[in-house]
């Protein structure tokens, strides 16, 4: 294991990186490389790593905690939970679920982020604030991956604990783990040994520390907690139990990324005829994946501290919980129809796809040519910050590529994918699609 890790290491260039791998018994842990590259201390068991979108997976299981204190489900409305949330734009809010919220169904776009300070009321403004938003599509309806939906649901678990998102965390965790290292709050965090995070500057070069905390307090319930990957495996332990349940729904996805989406975790493919359920984070340097095997207690959980090892942490971890467990590597992926989960909102042949699609943090100008289309993508500042560690007022640098056409209104490269629907009871409301988040195509005149 240690060769393996070591491998990775050299090839994505990352600092460190932890392992735990737990076969529903004994946790093991497998440490490599460097916690700080400044200090040279060395990634150990007890070194905590942020967890980025990871903390999704325990807030979905935090919140399932507080509905089941209360004797309440998934299908609650929300606005019964938060009647202050009541609010009407050109899709009503009031119709969302708890369980909308937790599989990425509300419609709620995608990326809120403003910080709302430290105080008791922070998240509370952040929800009333997010709901004011037109929703890019009914409840219930598309799914299109939301950091906003999380924040509300670290809302919704305030008032129906009382107690703060944070306390109500390590409280409950503590619960059932005794001494834990989970914990959204940096005092809490830095008084133990603790992973610096490493950032890719975007003109290449030498990597960049990032000094600063990922997630403001209101919006940590979508990416603001850390913690060893001992602890999250064990913690992984009830999660399973809580979160993959049956009857519990999986929703259809978008694209060939994952194979459905379900309270707190996606559903991955593992092999030809094996999933796994997990999530994959990322935050200001560091990156995060768990992987939980759907027909075995095996789950792998996964650390580093190079955000550019982003889109190869989750490989890693699969490539780990096949090795353990001696998995065979899934055969090629079929060309089955990306859309197959939105028959009903597939484009009719004439469709111009060229345009401006845009969601909260990012803005996406298309232009089309025989069988490929030409994309250039802005991203917001915070997501510079995020990615390259700098400061940047306007955003980062046009990011460009070209897709190819591989099916009728699917394009794709390498590492991307682009699929293009239109809303079924609003045929002039198109969307671009990468997979994982949807973004709705304006009309507007001026550039």
């Amino acid at each position: 294991m240690l060769n393996l890790l070591q491998d990775w290491l050299d090839a994505t260039g990352a600092p460190g990186v932890s392992v735990a791998i737990d076969d529903g018994q004994t946790i093991r842990c497998f440490c490599a490389g460097m916690a700080d590259v400044r200090t040279g201390a060395a990634v150990v068991e007890e070194t905590a790593f942020q967890l980025g979108s990871v903390s999704k997976s325990i807030t979905a299981f935090l919140l399932v905690e507080a509905l089941s204190d209360k004797e309440m489900k998934l299908d609650t409305p929300v606005v019964d939970i938060a009647p202050d949330l009541r609010a009407s734009n050109e899709y009503a809010f009031h119709d969302t679920t708890v369980g909308h919220l937790l599989s990425h169904t509300s419609g709620l776009d995608s990326q809120w982020w403003v910080d709302m300070g430290q105080g008791a009321g922070a998240r509370r403004a952040a929800a009333r604030a997010i709901v004011s938003l037109p929703l890019i599509a009914p409840p219930g309806e598309l799914f299109s991956y939301s950091n906003s939906g999380y924040v509300l649901a670290g809302y919704l678990t305030e008032i129906l604990t009382g107690q703060r998102w944070e306390e109500f965390a390590e409280d409950r965790i503590a619960r059932f783990l005794g001494s834990h290292s989970i914990s959204a709050r940096p005092d809490r965090i830095l008084i133990r040994p603790i992973a610096a995070g490493y950032a890719a500057p975007p003109d290449g070069g030498e990597a960049r520390h990032t000094a600063h905390w990922y997630a403001p307090a209101a919006l940590s319930p979508g990416g603001g907690l850390a913690g060893t990957p001992a602890d999250i495996a064990r913690l992984m332990r009830l999660i399973r139990a809580r979160l993959m349940a049956p009857p519990l729904p999986i929703v259809p996805t978008v694209g060939w990324r994952y194979a459905g989406w379900g309270p707190g975790l996606a559903r991955y493919r593992l092999g030809e005829t094996s999933y796994c359920r997990g999530h994959d984070g990322t935050t200001a340097g560091q990156v995060c994946a768990v992987r939980l095997r759907e027909d075995h207690p095996g789950t792998v959980v996964v650390a580093a501290n190079a955000v550019w090892a982003a889109s190869q942490i989750g490989a890693l971890a699969e490539d780990i919980l096949r090795a353990t467990w001696g998995l065979a590597d899934p055969p090629p992926l079929p060309q089955s129809d990306p859309l197959s989960g939105y028959a009903h909102w597939q484009l009719p042949a004439d469709t111009n796809l060229a345009g401006r699609y845009t969601r909260l943090n990012a803005t996406m100008t298309i232009t089309t040519a025989p069988d490929e289309i030409a994309v250039e993508e802005l991203y917001s500042p915070q997501d510079a910050m995020n990615w390259f560690g700098v400061e940047a007022g306007g955003g980062t640098k046009p990011v460009r590529e070209r897709l190819r056409r591989t099916a009728p209104y699917s394009y794709a490269s390498t590492g991307k994918e682009l699929h293009f629907l239109r809303h079924p009871d609003d045929r002039a409301r198109l969307y671009v699609h990468d997979g994982m988040r949807a973004s709705v195509r304006t009309n507007r005149s001026w550039t």
